[in-house]
């Protein structure tokens, strides 16, 4: 028999991160997270004394440091469709917001009582410019800045113009995964309508009144 796969501390924190996210405290077992790593459900254990444990670890530890969408927007070329950008920035930016909206989620129904609830807070602060959100309307707005100046976008402001875009996806999200819009819009014919709003607008000039 071969020796048993080893684990990081990360590993697991950051699949029980997921998993919690995704399924919530109670829906989420030690063997579906030891699933995810290919480990058993003790190995799992190793690295915290129980599921509340580990919940709490994963839940609220390391997420300053991780990555977050729109790395790339600082690399990209001008000459490039802005269509096409903003098309990436979106496919990766709603998975993320989707597992930290999850994990938002998650610590809300683990709370134990109503004055629980009103004291959790964020893995991050949101005020911070290092925050997630902060990191990629940052990034977001220094791309339109340099589209603008070569003449490839047309927004009188690009920091409310990042804000706008980002906050089309977070609707998207919040409408999809909390508020459970029913039918629900497939993504991909959401963000054509949002860039079909951005490439050609979708007001016209007509008569007042």
């Amino acid at each position: 028999m071969g020796r048993p796969p080893r684990i990081t501390r990360d590993q697991v924190l950051s699949q029980a991160r997921q998993a919690f996210a995704e399924r919530g405290f109670d829906g989420t077992t030690l063997a579906h997270i030891g699933a995810r790593l290919g480990v058993s459900p003790a190995a799992v254990l190793r690295h915290a004394r129980t599921k509340q444990e580990l919940f709490s670890l994963a839940l609220e530890t390391g997420q300053e440091a991780e990555p977050v969408p729109g790395g790339f927007l600082a690399s990209t070329p001008t000459s490039q469709d802005p269509a096409r950008v903003l098309r990436r920035l979106a496919r990766e930016l709603v998975p993320f917001i989707e597992r930290k909206m999850g994990e938002n989620i998650a610590r809300f129904l683990r709370a134990r009582s109503e004055e629980e609830a009103r004291t959790i807070r964020l893995p991050f602060d949101p005020r911070r410019k290092s925050s997630p959100p902060a990191r990629v309307v940052a990034a977001l707005e220094r791309y339109l800045r340099r589209a603008r100046a070569a003449r490839r976008v047309s927004v009188r402001d690009p920091r409310a113009a990042s804000l706008a875009f980002v906050g089309s996806l977070q609707a998207y999200v919040f409408f999809h995964r909390v508020l459970r819009l029913d039918p629900p819009i497939p993504f991909e014919k959401y963000l054509d309508t949002v860039i079909d709003v951005w490439r050609s607008g979708g007001l016209r000039a007509g008569r007042s009144g």
